[in-house]
């Protein structure tokens, strides 16, 4: 399984590199880290402005990855937003209803909702979603759970570091789920595909202090049966898992 590059001097921006470009091909690492040398640009400047200094090696590293073309990244985000939003669907669906449970019914859901919201969505688009960002469908269903915002509350110590360690525990929570968790029916399967990205080996978040706000947990997601009607259970023709 690929490793979260949680070494680079801006593990956040690069976590969020691979979450958009999760390829694993020479190309979508290029694309990975020039994304996250973009996005720490602006961040360097005002930390620069601060007073604050980095290593030569650190600099060198950051701005060797600047140049790889991203010219889809509106495409990558929606796609992968999407498929973070199925697969949190498939996560409530084995806690409402687990015979229920398949990336058919969650994506069944997860239309409903976004058309109920007007957000338009065709299931080819979510389903090519979900084969390009299977890999990293925890961490987007981590950030969809949680919301697009990290927080922090200096006052009693907590910084956007331990938020985004945080973040990591609840997406590794989702990873180890999804791939140990399978459908109640004959020749199933976990609903996340053996090449997910993790955190390195040792990795652990730091210690959750009493006065910190909640976070580094996965909430109970139980759907409404309104979302439920009509979905294709065992028994019935339905599409494959």
């Amino acid at each position: 399984m690929p490793i979260l590059p949680l070494d680079h001097p801006e593990p956040f921006a690069a976590t969020l590199g691979v979450m958009l470009y999760p390829g694993e091909d020479e190309e979508e690492r290029k694309r990975a880290r020039a994304f996250a040398a973009r996005y720490l640009a602006e961040p360097l400047r005002l930390f620069h402005e601060a007073g604050g200094s980095l290593t030569y090696e650190q600099l060198t590293r950051i701005a060797s990855d600047a140049g790889a073309r991203l010219d889809d990244l509106d495409d990558r985000w929606w796609s992968g937003t999407a498929t973070g939003e199925i697969f949190k669907v498939f996560f409530a669906l084995a806690q409402t209803d687990p015979s229920l449970a398949s990336w058919a019914n969650a994506t069944r859901i997860a239309q409903q909702i976004a058309m109920r919201h007007g957000v338009p969505g065709a299931r080819s688009a979510l389903y090519e979603g979900r084969r390009r960002y299977g890999s990293v469908a925890h961490l987007w269903a981590a950030r969809t759970i949680r919301g697009s915002q990290f927080q922090q509350d200096l006052s009693v110590g907590y910084g956007a570091w331990h938020d985004f360690q945080f973040f990591l525990a609840e997406a590794e929570y989702l990873r180890q789920w999804g791939r140990a968790w399978r459908p109640p029916r004959p020749n199933s399967k976990p609903p996340l595909p053996p090449n997910t990205w993790r955190v390195p080996d040792g990795w652990a978040p730091p210690e959750h202090q009493p006065n910190w706000p909640q976070s580094g947990g996965i909430p109970d997601l139980i759907l409404s049966d309104d979302l439920l009607r009509g979905l294709r259970g065992p028994g019935r023709p339905r599409e494959s898992a």
